[in-house]
C-alpha cells in the first residue's frame, strides 16, 4: 500500500493536476521550477503560465551556465485550454502526483554572454545567438507540499491571499543540452504550483528567495509590498526532511550595483516559531532582468539571480528573485549610488 502524500495546509495530492477557471479574467494557473547543481555552477528555472481567460500561456526558460552565459526563452504562446502545462516547447508532466514530475523543453533558447542585455530584451533577444535546447529532468520531491488550496493567509505556512498555492522542496536528475554543450544536472530547489487571479503590476516590492542545502534543509523566504506605505506580507518556512517549520520574521540586507536597482548581494535573517535564528549570505553570480508589461499599468522589473549561499560553513547555490514596480525603483538606484544596503 502506497504511503499517503504528505501536505503542510489544506492540500490533496490531486492538487498537482489542473484546476476549473474561474471568470476573473486575470485567471492564472501556473507553475514554477528552479533547481541548482551548485558542484557544476549551473542551474535556472522554468514556468509556464496558462491564462486561458486572455487566451495565451506565459512561458519562461532560463538556464544560468558555468561560465556565466544565460540561455533564455521567452513566449506568449496561443492557448484554447487549461487541461495542460505544455507551451513553446517547456512540458510538466505528473508522474506521482505530490511525488514524482518530469520537466522537458525543446526548442531554440538565445544564449547571452551578457545577461544585462536583457535590460533592452527586444534588441538583446534579436543580437544574440540562438541554438538549439534540450532539458530532461526528473523531478522527485524532497518534503511535503507546502500551502493553501483556499489561499488563506491566517492558517496556511505558504499563501498567496485569495488564491490557491503551494510549494515542495525537490531533487532534479537529468540533462541540459545548449548547441553542442552537455551537462547532466543533479540539483536541488524548489517547485511552486499556483491558480486563481494573478495581475502583476499589483506588486510594489517582492523579495523571494529559495535555497536548499539538500535534503536535510531547504528555506523558502519571501517579503511581499502591495504599496510603498504598507506593511510587507511575509511568508516562509525551514524544510528539514518531513518536518516543516514556519518562519516569525524575515529581515533582508540588500546590496544593489552601483547606479542600478539590480541586487549584486543578500543577508537574510531569519527566525522561526521555535524561536531558532539563522542567518545566510548570498552572493549573485550571474543576473539577467527580465520585467512584466501589462497595458495601462505600471511596469514591473525583476531581477532573477543564482546566488551562492553560506550558512554554518555550507555553500549553495539558489535562486533569489527581485520584483519592483518601476515606482520603487529611483530609491534603490540612490542607496546604490551612496554605497548603501537596503534594510527591506
Amino acid at each position: 500500500m502506497q504511503a499517503q502524500v504528505l501536505t503542510v495546509g489544506d492540500l490533496s495530492a490531486q492538487d498537482d493536476f489542473m484546476h476549473p477557471v474561474s471568470e476573473d479574467p486575470s485567471h492564472n494557473e501556473s507553475m514554477f521550477f528552479n533547481f541548482f547543481d551548485a558542484g557544476q555552477q549551473i542551474g535556472g528555472f522554468v514556468r509556464i503560465g496558462n491564462r486561458i481567460n486572455e487566451g495565451h500561456a506565459e512561458m519562461t526558460f532560463c538556464m544560468f551556465l558555468p561560465n556565466g552565459d544565460v540561455l533564455l526563452q521567452w513566449s506568449k504562446p496561443k492557448i484554447d485550454s487549461n487541461a495542460a502545462f505544455d507551451a513553446a516547447g517547456l512540458k510538466f508532466a505528473v508522474l506521482e502526483p505530490g511525488r514524482r514530475f518530469r520537466v522537458t523543453y525543446s526548442a531554440p533558447a538565445v544564449r547571452l554572454k551578457d545577461p544585462y542585455e536583457m535590460k533592452d530584451p527586444g534588441k538583446a533577444l534579436r543580437g544574440n545567438p540562438s541554438c538549439e535546447a534540450k532539458l530532461d529532468l526528473q523531478i522527485t520531491a524532497m518534503g511535503p507540499m507546502i500551502g493553501s488550496a483556499a489561499g488563506d493567509p491566517k492558517t496556511a505556512v505558504i499563501f498567496l491571499d485569495g488564491v490557491g498555492h503551494y510549494q515542495q522542496a525537490l531533487s532534479a536528475r537529468g540533462t541540459l543540452r545548449a548547441g553542442s554543450d552537455e551537462w547532466n544536472l543533479s540539483a536541488v530547489g524548489v517547485r511552486d504550483h499556483s491558480w486563481g487571479r494573478r495581475v502583476w503590476s499589483r506588486i510594489y516590492r517582492d523579495r523571494s528567495l529559495w535555497l536548499s542545502f539538500g535534503p536535510d534543509l531547504t528555506v523558502i523566504a519571501c517579503k511581499t509590498w502591495l504599496d510603498r506605505d504598507g506593511r510587507a506580507d511575509e511568508m516562509g518556512c525551514v524544510i528539514e526532511g518531513d518536518r516543516v517549520t514556519r518562519l516569525r520574521s524575515i529581515r533582508m540586507r540588500s546590496r544593489f550595483k552601483p547606479n542600478t536597482y539590480y541586487h549584486d548581494a543578500v543577508r537574510l535573517e531569519v527566525e522561526d516559531v521555535a524561536g531558532r535564528s539563522l542567518t545566510m549570505d548570498g552572493e549573485v553570480l550571474t543576473f539577467v532582468p527580465l520585467r512584466h508589461r501589462t497595458p495601462g499599468r505600471e511596469i514591473v522589473y525583476l531581477g532573477q539571480a543564482m546566488t551562492r549561499f553560506t550558512f554554518d560553513g555550507r555553500t549553495t547555490l539558489g535562486l533569489s528573485e527581485y520584483f519592483d514596480a518601476a515606482s520603487a525603483c529611483d530609491a534603490l538606484i540612490k542607496l546604490s549610488s551612496a554605497g548603501k544596503w537596503a534594510i527591506e
